[in-house]
């Protein structure tokens, strides 16, 4: 069963971050592909949502890798069939801080 992804709403804004970060230092063209490549792993969760690490004391928070630097979390609703990405971030950047301040 294919489950529908909900990103929380700032997502965009840490994708744009990972962008210009990774610009900063390798340029434009390989910040983009590095976003690319956290989007097709964040759509491989229609498929495989139950993937990741359950975090305890995160209610029901799942982190996976995305690429050599990049944290996705997510939750999974299994009634409704939707998995919620509520955090991406890249090198290091501290996930767990930008999870709580979501949720």
């Amino acid at each position: 069963m294919t489950y529908r992804i909900i990103p929380h709403p700032q997502i965009e804004d840490d994708l744009f971050e990972i962008t210009d970060y990774v610009a900063s230092y390798a340029g434009l063209a390989i910040g983009q592909a590095k976003v690319d490549e956290i989007l097709a792993r964040i759509d491989k969760l229609k498929d495989y949502p139950h993937i990741g690490t359950l975090r305890n004391g995160m209610s029901g928070v799942r982190v996976i890798p995305a690429g050599k630097q990049g944290v996705i979390c997510f939750t999974v609703n299994e009634a409704a069939k939707t998995v919620s990405v509520i955090a991406i971030t890249y090198a290091g950047a501290d996930w767990q801080a930008r999870v709580r301040e979501r949720q």
